[in-house]
């Protein structure tokens, strides 16, 4: 029986709960960090139910607001509650119109966590083996609808994720 990583590499698309637990893996986040992540977004998760997405590996899907609350979650652990100007409302969660811009979304919360540059990202993803160009990236970075508007594949993320892996940016 084949591991759930070597069926993502081998071609199978990622669904949010393996998004999420490769995030957590690369960062080598605990049960406890991941409630945290979760609280910091207010979001209650108890640690058994983050123990039962591991142990499920990925087959159940979580919600796309859960994996968005997680990664806001990590946001605001790195670089604290944004403050809201007088008269500014709580930004709304990036809203979808394609699922396949999930991949996008997650990139832009990570470099926004790590307050990444596009030339950090672009070394990042590469040191992670995959190969990229800077038009490419830029293209992911668009706003969905945008006329240079691409998809974000699953190996820009995996590529992401095993260079953060290697680094210490907690």
């Amino acid at each position: 029986m084949k591991r759930k990583d070597e069926n993502l590499m081998n071609g199978e698309i990622m669904n949010n709960t393996d998004r999420l637990i490769k995030i957590s893996n690369a960062l080598a986040f605990e049960t406890l960090d991941i409630v945290e992540m979760f609280e910091l977004s207010d979001v209650e998760i108890s640690e058994e139910a983050v123990e039962h997405i591991f142990k499920d590996n990925g087959e159940k899907q979580i919600q796309y607001e859960m994996l968005e609350a997680f990664l806001n979650g990590i946001i605001v652990f790195n670089r604290g509650e944004r403050k809201l100007k007088p008269g500014e409302e709580k930004r709304k969660p990036m809203e979808i119109a394609d699922p396949r811009s999930t991949n996008n979304i997650v990139l832009k919360k990570l470099k926004i966590a790590f307050s990444l540059s596009s030339e950090d990202m672009l070394n990042l993803i590469q040191s992670g083996g995959v190969v990229v160009s800077k038009d490419k990236l830029s293209a992911l970075f668009r706003k969905e609808g945008h006329k240079s508007y691409k998809y974000c594949k699953d190996i820009y993320v995996e590529g992401l994720l095993k260079a953060l892996s290697e680094k210490t940016l907690i």
